[in-house]
């Protein structure tokens, strides 16, 4: 068992496409820089093994930062080189002013592969248009190999859709236990939930919406991530109203009027209703406990207090999808609801 455990979680942790990738990419710009009889050859796969990132626009990002990197190490290694010569010295000199300068224009990304380029001039003894195409080209084959094989990136926008279809259905769970609660005039139905679960499962969902937006760069999926915020937020607000439920000791009979209102929008939880409909129905039954008579106790009148709060609390909740949906474009519900 011990050894099968092990090797689920070894398996799990590896990353199979991305290592056939650097592995491949690696030998590709080696064989590439090879095929046009460039020296230093290995460092376009040095360059390639860099360059593959966990997303596309990543890749991309890097290699710009890397190619702008290199034209400034360029121009630097031939000041101090013709300054002080080729020498160990030179190299620290060089080192001195280009990690600064990459600081500065945040571009630490180039600082390995653009000094390792620099290193075959420093071994060659000499600067020259040759030389330094040689390098030019290495640090193109080696970014290109790289920013070719990440256009391959598995999409998790199918798990995303799994992961709402889940989320959707605890809050269901969740609302119809409301309702349980609140039509339960023996006071028998406990207002339980383990929210914190709950709550791994959307940030796992976020995380996994952020990748699959730097991974589509023909469009922003920037809908999922604030989805999986919009429904964080409601499920903030349904855990105070559990919380706020757990000291009601009897059930007033405006409960009831609650109850029927979120029994009756449980089937329409989806991610296309934008919650007007609800808020109006929410209004009317607002209206009513407004005009119910006086309670006749204390006992009542607290209970009934806490009630008053937990719709409060409710309109909150059809709130924030409200918003949620009012902030969209119509290409976005084109996109995410008419599917």
């Amino acid at each position: 068992k011990f050894i099968n455990c092990f090797h689920k979680i070894i398996i799990k942790n590896i990353n199979l496409i991305k290592v056939i990738k650097i592995a491949v990419g690696t030998g590709l710009a080696i064989f590439i820089a090879g095929i046009f009889g460039l020296n230093y050859s290995a460092s376009a796969g040095i360059i390639t093994l860099l360059s593959i990132q966990d997303t596309k626009k990543s890749t991309i990002k890097i290699a710009l930062k890397r190619i702008a990197a290199f034209v400034l190490a360029m121009l630097i290694s031939f000041v101090v080189f013709s300054l002080f010569g080729y020498d160990i010295w030179a190299l620290v000199c060089y080192l001195l002013i280009f990690v600064a300068v990459c600081m500065v224009f945040d571009l630490n990304e180039g600082l390995s592969p653009c000094t390792v380029l620099v290193t075959h001039i420093l071994a060659t003894k000499y600067m020259s248009f040759d030389v330094v195409k040689n390098e030019a080209v290495l640090m193109l084959i080696g970014t290109s190999v790289g920013i070719f094989l990440n256009m391959y990136m598995p999409r998790n926008l199918k798990h995303i859709r799994e992961y709402q279809a889940k989320i959707e259905n605890e809050i269901k769970y969740m609302l119809d236990t409301l309702v349980g609660f609140l039509r339960d005039e023996n006071n028998r139905v406990k207002l339980e939930y383990d929210f914190d679960a709950l709550d791994k499962l959307i940030d796992s969902a976020i995380s996994k919406a952020y990748i699959d937006k730097d991974n589509i760069l023909s469009y922003d999926l920037k809908y999922f991530i604030n989805y999986m915020e919009m429904r964080k937020s409601q499920i903030m607000t349904l855990r105070y109203i559990f919380d706020q439920g757990k000291g009601m000791k009897t059930r007033p009979s405006q409960a009831r009027d609650v109850a029927e209102l979120i029994f009756n929008l449980v089937p329409k939880l989806h991610e296309s209703n934008n919650a007007v409909n609800a808020l109006m129905d929410l209004y009317f039954v607002k209206e009513k406990m407004k005009n119910s008579q006086l309670p006749k106790s204390r006992e009542e009148f607290e209970d009934r207090a806490i009630l008053h709060s937990m719709v409060v609390n409710f309109e909150q909740f059809l709130e924030i999808k409200r918003e949620f949906a009012a902030n969209l474009s119509e290409e976005e519900k084109n996109i995410f609801w008419n599917r």
